[in-house]
């Protein structure tokens, strides 16, 4: 720490759900010159004069360039903001973020002794899910690392935390129980205190860690920027978190209570598809319960040959089972059970947080304003890519839920997404023409089509659309770092045909023919990730040596390329003055006033066709020009739909933001949203 100016600091709140949390204390130490100054706690609780004075000293520190240190730095800057003081002015080290990094794939940091839930066990790397039954999953412990306080100290330091004190003395500050707080202040200081004593201490020790995995190398030169940059990102991410995204309340509370009768719905549905299956067996009061033993029947009448496998070696009727080979999303073909079956579970998996009496509810997230702050999960991928909670994520739950984010009068949400991002990234990174080509002719499946002789170069889409879908899913599948083993299970699916692997294989074969400078390319990243024992991407993150799946190492560059863009543009769009109140993979979300909308969207879409050519050099730069596509919705808007062009950006405009690829279940469950009459203690 020689020569660094650092505050450590951490803040004790409850109220996460609201705009602003309430403060309850503050403990802080600074370092000047390797000196570890004395530590300052402040008791926020209903004391004014002691918000006052923090407040004080923050800006003194700001002021005087110091750089504060935390773990988990979107929650401090939250307090910030709470404090009125702007968090993305200040600099940050985020302790959690850095352990999230030096963690990813690096085994001695992944494995071994780990603090799990307060408890020491021993875990190991895991083997490949496919070929582990679900008794493989509870004989060895392939649990990942937690990445919380207690977790990091085990690890880095040695040192066990007394994770009973921590949980009884949150329990308490969480509780939001002024007089059961005040009467233990003196524990809620001493714990609040205890977390400061460890964190310059943990610094050094990532410091360490991260000199051994570059091995004293010239990256360890640009190391202080980009832990600066995550830092910044997470005071980013606090102001999104703040202003929360909007729901209709009401309609969301109708649809809550009505989780019963949309399951009912589902599964009377599928039986009335499948009369000779009948995967559900109806009881009384509108229930079903799910027939297993008729389901495992049906699955043995497959052709597949790996289906996983219980602890008895019975079939699994898991989720993760049916999507391996059924692989859909927003689209369930009703002639087909397995892609049903897929519906069901995954409709199931989204409405189990809506439930008022879930130990994780959807409803932790609101606010009394009625805006949903959810945990965001920055850089919770191995990409980078962000990984919010789905429990109180709207946005990763079935498409048509969607419809239930609702700008409140006057007001109007526009999402907006880079348009086949990851090919255009494939094409501009590896400098193959063709790839450039195909993304440039608006349609770069069909032009693989063309490239592969199964359609004229002169055909167009719609009289060959089947050879199109086909195409779609080979590129998908390929950038995905599928063989023909996978990709013959995802045409399968896609399809609606056998597709064998020796179809699969000549389908990878055109592509590689069709893009010979990418698939070149791509071996090379591989071997050249096996040689440095680390790739970077360029926002500066690593994913380190110890990823022994060539498939998810194949996702990393591309995947991992679009996540440093998608954070350059939420701070140019944040620094422009737009609102952002959400990113979802390659989109990014913005409320604005629904009747002077124009000048906030486009300024939307300059801001990502900036950060998109950011990272490349003045050569590249030109030729990377993505498309922009998204929606635009206000209950402001008149109904009738509308496409509106924004510069590179194509929108449509509407009343309610209704996916088009699932208009078909939002029209056969949108009167689940009609308020109705309900006890305000239930939900």
């Amino acid at each position: 720490m020689s020569g660094k100016k650092y505050c450590f600091i951490d803040f004790e709140f409850f109220d996460s759900k609201e705009k602003h949390p309430t403060l309850v204390s503050c403990s802080l130490t600074t370092t000047k010159d390797e000196n570890l100054q004395e530590g300052i706690s402040y008791w926020l609780h209903d004391d004014l004069v002691e918000r006052n004075k923090l407040r004080g000293h923050i800006n003194i520190l700001i002021r005087e360039g110091y750089i504060f240190v935390a773990w988990a730095v979107t929650a401090e800057a939250r307090c910030f903001l709470a404090l009125g003081i702007d968090p993305i002015k200040c600099k940050f080290y985020d302790l959690f973020l850095e352990y999230r990094c030096l963690t990813n794939h690096n085994h001695k940091l992944m494995y071994g002794s780990q603090l799990i839930d307060g408890r020491v066990k021993k875990t190991k790397p895991p083997m490949n899910k496919w070929d582990m039954t679900e008794q493989d999953k509870m004989k060895f412990n392939f649990s990942k690392p937690q990445h919380n306080l207690a977790a990091g100290t085990f690890k880095l330091l040695g040192k066990q935390i007394d994770t009973d004190f921590k949980d009884h003395t949150r329990d308490i500050i969480i509780s939001g129980d002024y007089a059961l707080i005040e009467e233990n202040k003196a524990d809620i200081l001493a714990y609040n205190e205890s977390d400061i004593a460890y964190l310059p201490l943990l610094l050094e020790a990532e410091k360490k860690e991260y000199i051994r995995l570059l091995r004293k190398g010239p990256l360890l030169k640009t190391l202080k920027e980009e832990m600066l940059l995550r830092g910044e990102y997470a005071a980013r991410t606090a102001v999104m978190e703040s202003e929360g995204y909007p729901i209709g309340l009401e309609e969301t509370k109708a649809f809550s209570r009505s989780v019963p009768s949309i399951l009912w719905e589902i599964q009377n549905e599928i039986n009335e598809l499948f009369p000779d299956i009948k995967p559900f067996t109806k009881k009384k009061d509108r229930t079903f319960s799910w027939s297993h033993v008729r389901t495992r029947e049906w699955i043995k009448t497959l052709p597949f040959k790996h289906w996983l496998k219980t602890d008895t070696k019975m079939d699994s009727l898991s989720l993760d089972a049916f999507k391996k080979y059924f692989d859909f999303k927003h689209d369930y073909p009703k002639d087909n059970l397995g892609a049903q079956m897929v519906r069901y579970l995954t409709l199931k998996q989204n409405l189990n947080g809506f439930s008022p009496t879930s130990k994780n509810s959807f409803w932790d997230s609101v606010g009394s304003d009625g805006r949903v702050r959810p945990y965001f999960g920055i850089y919770g991928a191995q990409s980078a890519r962000s990984q919010p909670k789905a429990t109180g994520f709207l946005f990763l739950k079935s498409a048509w839920m969607r419809s239930l984010c609702v700008p409140p009068k006057g007001k109007a949400v526009c999402g907006i997404d880079f348009k086949s991002q990851e090919f255009l990234l494939a094409a501009l990174l590896s400098g193959d023409r063709n790839m450039l080509q195909a993304y440039q002719s608006g349609d770069p499946y069909l032009h693989l089509a063309k490239l592969a002789g199964a359609v004229p170069m002169d055909g167009e889409r719609k009289d060959h659309e089947e050879i199109r879908d086909m195409f779609k899913s080979t590129t998908l599948g390929i950038s995905y770092g599928m063989t023909k083993y996978g990709l013959s299970n995802k045409l399968t699916a896609d399809l609606g045909r056998k597709v064998d692997e020796d179809e699969a294989q000549r389908l990878v074969d055109k592509f590689n023919k069709a893009y010979r400078t990418y698939y070149r390319w791509s071996m090379n990243l591989a071997a050249q990730y096996k040689r440095d024992k680390h790739m970077k991407l360029p926002c500066g993150w690593y994913m380190w040596g110890d990823n022994r799946n060539a498939r998810s190492v194949a996702n990393v560059p591309l995947q991992g390329f679009g996540s440093s863009i998608m954070r350059r543009a939420v701070g140019l769009a944040q620094d422009r003055g737009l609102k952002v109140i959400l990113t979802l993979h390659d989109a990014i979300y913005i409320e604005c006033n629904s009747d002077k909308y124009d000048s906030a969207v486009s300024s939307l879409a300059e801001c990502m066709d900036e950060a998109f050519r950011y990272f490349f050099d003045a050569d590249i730069k030109p030729l990377a020009s993505v498309g922009l596509d998204g929606a635009l919705w206000s209950g402001d808007f008149p109904r009738e739909e509308k496409i509106l062009t924004f510069g590179k950006a194509v929108l449509k405009r509407q009343q309610v933001y209704i996916d088009g690829r699932s208009k078909r279940e939002y029209e056969q469950f949108k009167r689940y949203f009609v308020p109705e009459t309900y006890n305000e203690d239930e939900i």
